[in-house]
């Protein structure tokens, strides 16, 4: 019989296997794209950010899920290499929490029309101004998080009868002395969490409500136009409240770790993995090309079936015959 750790593992697997197809596909076509297309386009680059990161976090939630399984956090030393994988683990979260931040940036900046002279040469520069945004989040994001390789157990003597009784009694890692963990929790969450939030937030609000008042407006002369409107202001939207669901999940879990006695990390993990599996998902119906890439290739697969199907119904026919 499965136990309820296993049926945590196997849940965790599938949200992997469905994370990791569904931000591969956006990968892969972005990068299709940009190969053919020979140059640098930031859309495509923003893709390719969250859809690598959204990948790295997937497999790397799925690892520490696997750990905390075999018991890596029950021995005596806790390994270097949990310590890599929970860098990674953060470093690619805020990766991906930034990168959807800056996407919703550039669409609000592309779709809108400022009178601003300020506004407009931002909006002439913002390909540019995002690249090299872009750079800049992947360094701190891999810089905030170095203290984690230091994590380590504190080092206690253990009573020989109460060791051989407890099977695995999982440890908290601790920080280094040199380390004080209530700031600098506060400050990780602070770039983790709230800071994109506040970039994402009125963006793709004011993202939403331009372009549900050019609906209203654009619905008497062209119902289709309207529609497709209509589709990505629910995308949009969509994608605010599982980014907003998912971050309050992070700043919870971590603030409660501090203050009080603590969340359980399964419902991070849960979180994280659905954001994965959600944030490409949405990303994909959002996009016209990763759609119409997606399209085709359900097409194609559903022609072979029906000419697969109609082989061996003339094969069967000639048999009879």
């Amino acid at each position: 019989m499965f136990g309820p750790a296993d049926l945590k593992l196997c849940g965790n697997a599938l949200l992997l296997v469905l994370g990791v197809l569904a931000n591969v596909f956006n990968l892969g076509v972005m990068l299709v794209q940009r190969w053919r297309s020979g140059g640098v386009k930031t859309l495509a680059v923003i893709i390719c950010f969250i859809s690598l990161g959204n990948i790295l976090l997937q497999i790397s939630t799925f690892t520490i899920v696997a750990s905390i399984w075999a018991g890596v956090l029950c021995g005596p030393v806790l390994p270097f290499l949990f310590c890599m994988v929970v860098v990674v683990w953060l470093s690619s979260s805020s990766v991906s929490f930034w990168s959807v931040a800056w996407l919703s940036v550039f669409y609000c900046v592309r779709v809108l029309s400022f009178s601003s002279v300020l506004f407009r040469a931002l909006k002439e520069n913002i390909s540019a101004i995002l690249n090299v945004t872009l750079c800049v989040t992947l360094l701190t994001s891999c810089l905030m998080f170095t203290p984690f390789f230091f994590l380590h157990f504190q080092s206690k003597t253990l009573l020989s009868n109460m060791t051989e009784k407890a099977a695995c009694v999982i440890r908290k890692p601790l920080f280094p002395a040199w380390v004080d963990v209530n700031i600098y929790v506060v400050i990780f969450i602070c770039y983790l969490t709230l800071m994109p939030l506040t970039v994402m937030l009125p963006t793709s609000l004011r993202l939403v409500f331009f372009l549900c008042r050019h609906t209203m407006q654009r619905k008497q002369s062209s119902s289709r136009s309207a529609e497709s409107y209509l589709l990505v202001c629910r995308l949009t939207v969509a994608l605010v409240w599982v980014y907003l669901a998912t971050l309050l999940t992070i700043s919870l879990f971590y603030l409660h770790a501090i203050f009080a006695s603590g969340l359980s990390a399964d419902v991070l993990f849960l979180g994280l993995s659905f954001y994965c599996v959600a944030s490409a998902i949405l990303l994909t119906c959002s996009n016209k090309n990763l759609r119409e890439k997606l399209r085709v290739l359900v097409c194609r697969r559903n022609n072979t079936d029906i000419l697969t199907e109609s082989a061996a119904d003339k094969s069967g026919g000639t048999a009879k015959v």
